[in-house]
């Protein structure tokens, strides 16, 4: 005769089957995350890497400037693959999320934010690609900025001439900073993004104007203000420091006068002027 399990029996082993899933379930579901994990940082790396490799082929920002893209640029590119997932969540990277690239000090660092609401099949979106440089400079208090604006095609590869554009902060070309400036297009219900930075700087130096050659007495030499005469005007409309280094002695003769101006971009203008000293 074949004997059972009592009920005693079969609570111990209901007892030690859950104490066993108490650990064990932990621990795959730990071990499942952290595997999640590792293939998410393998693909936040791929990233990187796409945008070392954009930035080789394209451009590469000088030390203190930041340069944006969407995703989308990317995959544009053909850098990424076009249905690049985020395994934590097992859904599309955003296309519109924000890359930036930026030069700290002559170290190249990147930032990715998932921050991004278009998940939708890259196949099935508008295409959009920058015309021209994605990083452009302006001179400050420049007339005007030639935008070359976009090529965008709907995904039946028709030319879409609709295209939204918002900078962020205005553009402002009478003031030095940098630019963000975003193209949006949309089709058949679907939208894609792309950015160019537009970095407005002052790399002109000041204009030094005078008079021409100056005759001095030797007694007016000491006291007289070198500055007095000169107009010192800079394109950035800022102040200008203008400073004086003669090689005058205590004789009569020639002497050449060096006035350096520095704008607060650092430019860098010096101009020199004739001094005839007399007894």
């Amino acid at each position: 005769m074949k004997k059972g399990f009592t009920l005693a029996e079969l609570l111990g082993v209901i007892i030690l089957l859950g104490a066993i899933a108490l650990i064990i379930v932990p621990l795959v579901s730990n071990s499942m995350h952290d595997s999640k994990e590792t293939l998410y940082n393998d693909q936040i790396k791929s990233i990187e890497l796409s945008l070392a490799s954009w930035m080789s082929s394209n451009q590469t920002p000088a030390e203190g400037e930041t340069i944006t893209l969407s995703l989308s640029q990317l995959k544009e590119a053909g850098l990424v693959e076009l249905d690049i997932t985020n395994p934590m969540t097992e859904e599309l990277f955003p296309n519109d999320m924000i890359l930036k690239i930026t030069n700290n000090n002559g170290i190249i660092e990147y930032e990715i934010s998932e921050n991004g609401n278009n998940k939708e099949d890259y196949k099935l979106i508008p295409s959009i690609r920058i015309n021209g440089n994605v990083l452009e400079y302006v001179e400050v208090n420049s007339e005007n900025y030639n935008d070359l604006g976009v090529t965008a095609k709907d995904a039946s590869n028709n030319v879409l001439s609709d295209v939204s554009v918002v900078t962020s902060p205005n553009l402002d070309l009478t003031q030095i900073g940098t630019y963000l400036r975003s193209y949006t297009v949309t089709a058949n219900g679907y939208s894609n993004i792309a950015y160019r930075t537009i970095i407005v700087r002052d790399t002109t130096g000041p204009v030094i104007e005078f008079p021409g050659d100056l005759t001095l007495s030797l007694s007016q030499v000491d006291s007289y203000d070198f500055k007095s005469d000169i107009t010192v005007t800079d394109n950035s409309g800022g102040a200008v420091e203008v400073t004086v280094t003669d090689n005058i002695h205590s004789l009569a003769g020639s002497y050449t006068v060096e006035y350096r101006a520095t704008d607060a971009s650092g430019n860098v203008s010096t101009k020199l002027r004739r001094v005839v000293v007399t007894e």
